[in-house]
């Protein structure tokens, strides 16, 4: 299955939300590889330890009970271990080179207000848990780990981390939500959007903010 996948993908590049041949093959290896446990290289170690992390500043957004504090502390979790400026700019597309740099900006603030909202919506229930499943197969030099976010009284979802490597780190740069990718899903909400409106990248940041705002 992986040299299936190596096959078909090439030289593109991993990641790219406008890439869903490639995409749907990676889900095939995401969801149904064995998770390496055994005999982990010191590079698992290291993002076991990195997910792990995510982990829990995930689950401690709330822990002041405070409204503000949580929002601050998923911003500063995005920060540190997600390349936010990247993933907006693929879910964005081709949309992004016909954009002002004002446009751009306001873009990226608007896009990091969507994710801090989605974020705390999902953790928001209490007794949330997140907890480090293994590491899946890397893609070119990309890499997977999975998670399982558990809520009282629901069924778990998995969550597969997109990792690239930065310096002697890791940046997550999409999720994959019980199979789904976080960024396809937005790359075609904010392409029906523009087409709806004329391309006007106005009224998709519009679009975004209100849905922000939405608790």
């Amino acid at each position: 299955m992986r040299a299936l996948f190596l096959a078909i993908c090439g030289k593109s590049k991993p990641g790219r939300a406008t890439q869903p041949l490639m995409r749907a093959v990676l889900l095939v290896l995401a969801l149904f590889a064995t998770p390496s446990y055994a005999g982990a290289a010191s590079s698992d170690d290291a993002i076991r330890a990195f997910v792990e992390q995510v982990n829990v500043a995930s689950t401690s957004f709330f822990a002041s009970g405070s409204e503000a504090d949580a929002k601050q502390r998923c911003r500063d979790l995005l920060a540190a271990s997600f390349d936010v400026p990247a993933m907006g700019k693929e879910v964005l597309g081709k949309a992004w080179d016909k954009a002002s740099e004002d446009d751009r900006k306001q873009f990226l603030d608007a896009f990091e207000d969507e994710i801090v909202s989605g974020y705390l919506r999902r953790m928001r229930p209490q007794g949330t848990t997140m907890t480090f499943i293994g590491v899946r197969p890397p893609v070119g030099e990309d890499r997977l780990a999975a998670s399982r976010r558990s809520v009282p009284g629901k069924e778990d979802q998995t969550w597969i981390w997109w990792l690239r490597a930065d310096g002697q780190s890791w940046r997550v740069v999409d999720v994959l939500l019980d199979g789904h990718s976080a960024l396809n899903s937005e790359a075609q909400e904010y392409s029906n959007v523009l087409q709806s409106n004329n391309g006007d990248i106005g009224a998709l940041i519009a679009f975004m903010r209100k849905r922000a705002a939405t608790p």
